[in-house]
């Protein structure tokens, strides 16, 4: 599936903000995402001995790279893929800063120059036009569908996400085929659509 960063955020043992970036509106608030880090970083160390690498809630991934005594973040819609950016995100702020937080004592340090590494792991990302889904697509939904359109319907259910290039491939469908059923789903309400890249994506609440 694919993968769209909402935020990054560099944050310390102690809670405090010490960067971010910001991709999308569906970015959480920064002293939320902090709030929560450190209490479920303290409750999973307690319990495990190790450090949380990932949570999901609801359409919104927390990946969670530990890089000496800051957390790299990266908040995304759910994606396998968003592990492995986190962790390469976090390979290359230690190569950056390595010098500057072994010894580091609590004061700030201004990590401006890591957007270029963000930039080159996750790559540019503008904003486009979404627009939400306005009604639920669930099981009981999905028998008052034509018969039709209930395949397409049944298969963004399952992926939560897709561009009409992926459900022509899933459903062995003609292109237009997938636009016209996609569209369809969209105008009933059921489906939020989104431009990246110059490709539209179709997600479910």
């Amino acid at each position: 599936m694919n993968m769209r960063p909402h935020a990054v955020y560099i944050i310390a043992q102690d809670g405090r903000n010490a960067f971010s970036k910001i991709f999308s509106t569906k970015a959480p608030n920064e002293d939320l995402v902090s709030a929560m880090l450190v209490a479920m970083q303290n409750f999973v160390k307690e319990v495990t001995g190790t450090y949380f690498s990932e949570l999901t809630a609801g359409p919104i991934q927390f990946s969670s790279e530990k890089a000496g005594p800051f957390y790299v973040v990266l908040v995304s819609t759910r994606s396998k893929l968003a592990l492995e950016k986190v962790k390469h995100l976090g390979i290359l702020f230690m190569r950056r800063y390595k010098t500057l937080i072994e010894n580091w004592k609590g004061e700030t340090i201004h990590f401006e120059d890591f957007e270029k590494d963000i930039e080159d792991v996750l790559g540019e990302f503008n904003e486009a036009l979404r627009i939400d889904p306005k009604k639920p697509l669930d099981a009981t939904s999905l028998i008052f569908l034509e018969k039709d359109i209930q395949p397409v319907a049944r298969l963004i259910l399952r992926k939560r996400e897709l561009s009409p290039f992926d459900v022509s491939n899933a459903l062995n469908m003609d292109i237009n085929n997938a636009i016209s059923k996609l569209e369809r789903l969209f105008s009933m309400g059921h489906l939020g659509k989104y431009e990246e890249n110059n490709e539209t994506y179709y997600f479910v609440q």
